[in-house]
C-alpha cells in the first residue's frame, strides 16, 4: 500500500515523513552507481578534469541495480559535430522492464568537454584533436522500495550514441520521534558492534539462517547489515538479502559490503563488521510478519532492524 492511501491514524507520520524525505534528498550524499552492465567505461575530460562516463552505443540499453528508496541522477552527454546543432539525443528508461519515461534534450557543444581516446590511439598525445562533446543534461528518477532493474536506452537520437554517468542517493524515510530495535521471535546468535564508542547488538545470519520479526504498519523498517569481514576479503562484497512478507518474497536486496575502518565487535577479535548497508522495507497497515533469510554460502551477515518509536501506537489490527 502506498503511503498516501494509508488510514487517517497514519496522517500525521505521514506529513512528517513527507518533511523528512525532503530534507534527505537535500542532505543525504550522492554515490556514483558503478554497477553498469552493457556499457563500456570511458574517460571524459571536462574543464581539464577527469570524468568516468558510460558510453552507450546508439540503440544500446545499459542496466543497474538500484535500492530505493533512492533518487538517481543521470547526467548525460554525447558526442558533438557542427551539424547536429539544435538536434536531439534521446534517452528512454524503463523499472523492471516497466515503462518509465523519456529524457530529450537539445544537443549544444560545451565549451571544455572532450572525450579521451585510449593511450595507444595515435590521437591520444592531441588533445585538440579529441572528439568534442555536448554540454552536460541532468534528470532525476525516482526509485521506491526495494530492489529494483533501471534500464537506459539511446534512442531515436542524432547523436552516434550517448555517454553517462549515474549518481544516487538515498531517501531515508524515518520520521522524527527516534527509533527502536525490532527483535525476532527467537532468539539467535547475536554480537555487539561498537563505532565510535556507541554500541549496539546484531542478530547473526549464517548461510541458510533467517530471523523473523512482526511489525504493525502502517510504517517502515529500516534493516542495517554489516558482512562479517575477514582477512581474505577485498573490494566490494556483493551479497544478498531476501524478504519475505507474511510468507510470499517481498523483495530481494542486493547489496555491497565494504571494509570499515571504524567498526569493531566488542565481543569478538579474529574478523571485523563491515561498513553499514541500508534497506527499508514498506510495511503496510495492520500485522505482518517478516522473515529475512541469508543464503551466501560461506559467509556471514549482521543484521540490525529499526523502526519508528512513533509506530509502536499502530494499532494492530
Amino acid at each position: 500500500m502506498s503511503l498516501t492511501g494509508m488510514r487517517n491514524s497514519w496522517r500525521p507520520l505521514a506529513m512528517v515523513l513527507g518533511l523528512l524525505i525532503l530534507v534527505g534528498l537535500a542532505g543525504a550524499a550522492w554515490t556514483t552507481v558503478r554497477n553498469i552492465k552493457g556499457a563500456k567505461r570511458v574517460i571524459a575530460e571536462v574543464d581539464g578534469k577527469s570524468r568516468a562516463y558510460w558510453l552507450l552505443e546508439k540503440d544500446g540499453t545499459f542496466s543497474a541495480s538500484i535500492n530505493g528508496p533512492a533518487l538517481v541522477r543521470v547526467v548525460s552527454r554525447a558526442p558533438y559535430k557542427s551539424k547536429l546543432k539544435g538536434k536531439e539525443s534521446v534517452l528512454d528508461w524503463t523499472l523492471d522492464g516497466q515503462p518509465g519515461g523519456r529524457f530529450a534534450h537539445a544537443l549544444v557543444k560545451s565549451r571544455g568537454a572532450r572525450l579521451r581516446p585510449a593511450k595507444e590511439d595515435p590521437a591520444f598525445a592531441t588533445p585538440n584533436k579529441w572528439t568534442r562533446l555536448s554540454a552536460a543534461n541532468t534528470d532525476e528518477i525516482r526509485i521506491p522500495f526495494g530492489t529494483h532493474i533501471l534500464r537506459v536506452k539511446a534512442d531515436q537520437s542524432a547523436a552516434d550514441g550517448a555517454l553517462l554517468r549515474l549518481k544516487v542517493k538515498t531517501i531515508h524515510p524515518m520520521p522524527k520521534g527516534g527509533t527502536v530495535d525490532v527483535l525476532p521471535r527467537e532468539a539467535g546468535p547475536s554480537r555487539i558492534v561498537e563505532v565510535k564508542q556507541s554500541r549496539a547488538t546484531y542478530q547473526v545470519l549464517r548461510s541458510g539462517d533467517e530471523l523473523q520479526v512482526e511489525a504493525v504498519g502502517p510504517t517502515v523498517l529500516k534493516v542495517l547489515t554489516r558482512l562479517d569481514w575477514n582477512s581474505t576479503m577485498a573490494g566490494v562484497q556483493k551479497y544478498q538479502l531476501k524478504v519475505l512478507e507474511d510468507g510470499a518474497l517481498k523483495n530481494t536486496w542486493v547489496l555491497r559490503g565494504r571494509h570499515s575502518k571504524g567498526a569493531i565487535y566488542a565481543d569478538k577479535q579474529d574478523t571485523t563488521p563491515a561498513h553499514a548497508e541500508t534497506l527499508f522495507i514498506e510495511v503496510p497497515e495492520g500485522k505482518h510478519a517478516y522473515t529475512v533469510k541469508f543464503e551466501d554460502s560461506g559467509r556471514e551477515v549482521n543484521v540490525r532492524l529499526l523502526m519508528p518509536r512513533a509506530s509502536l501506537r499502530n494499532g494492530g489490527k
